[in-house]
């Protein structure tokens, strides 16, 4: 029933702003995914010391080119519950790729920002954040494919209008 009714969740408001399901709350140990019918499993562990720097999840109803819906960094100024739906604007993209099992392929990470943020409510794109934050998120990264013994590569990074475009596209592909 959960899983159905998050299909017809559209992946924007009315106001334009993108609608981010949170999996994974910022501080968690614990990596969560959603399943086929709603419930949320446990995929993996953290070492101790090492936990979510920021909330990650996804916008519904889109197709990332991995094939999944669109993957979210989302920045709030502290933990949301896994289940959460949460209005954000788009601020910038983490380029990354991974090892897939046709080869290396390319898992990027659009940030966000909960619009209800106080902390974050002047943040408009990537650039704007503090010197490092980028940094630290992809040192995330690495540090967890590491622990699953991933090939990983950090590839670039993006601004808010490619972050758009990104969302523009897995709209058109989840059609």
């Amino acid at each position: 029933m959960f899983a159905e009714a998050l299909k017809s969740v559209p992946s924007r408001t009315d106001k334009g702003s993108v609608n981010v399901f949170v999996e994974t709350p910022k501080g968690s140990r614990h990596k969560y995914d959603i399943d086929d019918s709603g419930l949320f499993r446990i995929a993996l562990e953290l070492p101790e010391g090492v936990s979510f720097p920021c909330s990650f999840g996804f916008v519904p109803n889109t197709k990332a080119p991995d094939g999944d819906a669109l993957d979210i960094v989302m920045l709030t100024a502290g933990s949301v519950p896994s289940g959460a739906l949460i209005e954000c604007r788009l601020i910038g993209v983490l380029k990354m790729e991974n090892q897939e099992a046709d080869g290396m392929r390319r898992n990027d990470r659009v940030v966000a920002v909960a619009n209800m943020s106080r902390i974050f409510g002047r943040v408009e794109t990537l650039s704007d954040m503090r010197n490092g934050f980028a940094w630290d998120i992809e040192e995330f990264f690495e540090t967890y494919n590491d622990m699953i013994e991933r090939p990983f590569r950090i590839v670039g990074r993006g601004e808010s209008d490619e972050a758009m475009r990104m969302l523009e596209e897995a709209e058109a592909a989840a059609r």
